[in-house]
Formats: structure tokens, sequence, C-alpha cells
């Protein structure tokens, strides 16, 4: 008797045991498959600065995509993270871990003290084959074939609006990012992005047109504040 009760138990245990492993597995394997979805198909990412102000305002939460490459003039944009250090592998390493184990809620990305470094949020003004130049924070664009330059808010289909503060009348227009340019031509594979904060703002004045390599996603929706509910 004493051992069929023992072999009860023992089977109720083993089989318990199973049950436990199982729901551990599963719930291993949707927290796997939910930030495989936000790391590689959809993810959402809060802007932490007033660099694309008035449209996308500081704390604003928008749905990037990294699956769509289709970049036109007019886009919203995620560019990678301009990282050089030497342990910057190392890094990347360590913040794909804790973004993996924080369901991608944590970016330690966000908590270095690295100026420009980090991914920022960009509009796409110059596609390739544009020759731009700018005057007063606004860029002028030649499409390829075209005759004649268009300002940017001419020539893309959804319109957005830009924040551009008259410098003091003092101000040396040698500091800071500059407002005006000489016409350049972009190459193959080159976008030029800009921030919508023209006046203070780290963008392709600084940096230099981007490849569609430095591009890591694009914008889908923006869905945070409720009354900046917008579709890119």
């Amino acid at each position: 008797m004493n051992k069929e009760l023992y072999e009860l138990s023992y089977s109720l245990k083993k089989d318990f045991q199973k049950k436990v492993l199982i729901v551990i597995l599963f719930i291993c394997g949707i927290y796997t498959f939910i930030n495989l979805m936000l790391a590689y198909v959809i993810f959402p990412l809060r802007q932490n600065s007033v660099s694309m102000a008035p449209d996308i305002v500081k704390s604003s939460c928008i749905l990037f995509t990294p699956l769509d490459k289709s970049i036109g003039r007019g886009d919203v944009v995620l560019i990678r993270e301009r990282d050089s250090d030497s342990n910057s592998k190392l890094k990347k390493f360590l913040n794909m871990a804790v973004l993996f184990f924080t369901a991608q809620q944590f970016d330690l990305n966000n908590y270095m003290n690295n100026m420009g470094k980090n991914g920022q949020i960009r509009r796409v003004i110059g596609i390739p084959g544009d020759e731009i130049y700018m005057r007063d924070y606004v860029m002028y664009i030649k499409p390829a074939g075209e005759n004649f330059f268009l300002t940017e808010f001419e020539l893309v289909k959804k319109p957005y609006n830009v924040n551009i503060n008259a410098a003091p009348g003092l101000w040396d227009s040698s500091i800071g990012v500059v407002g005006s340019f000489d016409a350049i031509k972009l190459e193959k594979n080159e976008y030029f992005v800009l921030g919508d904060s023209r006046n203070s703002c780290l963008d392709s004045r600084l940096w230099g047109p981007v490849k569609i390599d430095d591009i890591k996603a694009s914008a889908l929706v923006q869905y945070f504040p409720l009354n900046k509910l917008r579709f890119f």
C-alpha cells in the first residue's frame, strides 16, 4: 500500500513538474516572440528632445518599423547611433541584452552622455539625385531631371511644420548649426535629414548626408499625446 502511494505521489509530482516546465517554456516563448516583434517588426520610441517640434513635441511616442526601406522626401525616420568608440560593439551587445530583458523599455543609449551619438529622430528632406541648398533655415530642392528649385514644402505630399526662431541682432552666424549653405548634389544612396526645430538640432548640416544603412527605421504613427495623433 505504501509503495502504491509512493508511486502515485511520485507520478503526481512529475506531472506537476512537467506542467510547470510547459508553462515556463510557454511564457519564455511569448516573451521572446514579443521581443523579436519589437526589435525587427515594430517598436515604440519616445522623443526625448525638442529637435522635432512643433509637430513632434518632447515626450511624444511614435511607432517605428525597420521593415520599410522605401524612404521618401518628408518621411520621419530613426537614424542609427553615431558611435565610433572602440568598445561600441560591447556596448551594443550589452544594450541588446538590456533591451531584451526589459521588453525594449530601457535603452542604455538614452542614459549615456553621448550627445549626437544616440539614435536620432529626423525628417528626410533630400533624396538621391536632389540638388539642395539652404537659405534662412529653409531647404530649396531641385529634384533629379528638373530645371528649377522649389522649397521643401512645395515638394512633399504630406505637409509638416518647422520651428524657426529669429536670431538676435548681434548673433554670430558661425556659432551653432548653419542656417544657409550653397548648393550640393546628393549622390546615389545619400539622404539629407534635418530636424524640424531648425535653429538648434544635430542633423545632416553637421553629419553630412546619411546612407540608407544609417536609417534604422521609418515612423508609422504618432500615438501620444492624443491631440498629436497622426500617421506618417
